[in-house]
């Protein structure tokens, strides 16, 4: 698969696994020695602490959605950089609602076959408050295609 439909799909999997609150889906778009930078943050390295951090923060939430907006994909040969513009509406167990809109700057390897995240660097743009008030709905099992 070539870089720019392998960092798309990448991308789409990573958007489902957070909307799902799918830790182990989370994990496996990366690199084990991976690293993610949050926005004024310092970073997370290695599929662990990645993995931990990613836990903690989505069990806060009750609603996730990231939202590619739109975004690029330059390189081949097992290696590429991509930008994604991103929005994410959040809701917490309480009821709070905000959005976020920013882009990810990232290093996609393929790595024993797969393209996975080598980092992701998020940059921040927007954040503020969303209204949310409506019902969330769960399917009663993790649906897949």
């Amino acid at each position: 698969m070539d870089a720019d439909r392998a960092g798309r799909t990448l991308a789409a999997r990573w958007c489902d696994a957070v909307a799902r609150g799918d830790v182990e889906a989370w994990a496996k778009c990366w690199r084990g020695d991976g690293e993610w930078h949050l926005a004024g943050e310092a970073p997370v390295v290695g599929i662990d602490a990645m993995t931990q951090a990613f836990a903690t923060r989505r069990a806060e939430f009750e609603l996730c959605l990231p939202e590619l907006l739109f975004g690029w994909v330059e390189g081949g040969d097992g290696a590429a950089i991509a930008r994604w513009y991103v929005r994410e509406v959040q809701r917490t167990h309480a009821g709070t609602g905000q959005e976020l809109v920013g882009w990810y700057d990232d290093r996609l390897v393929c790595d024993r076959g797969d393209w996975r995240f080598a980092r992701r660097r998020f940059w921040l743009l927007y954040r503020g408050p969303r209204s949310v008030a409506g019902e969330v709905f769960r399917p009663p099992s993790p649906a897949s295609p």
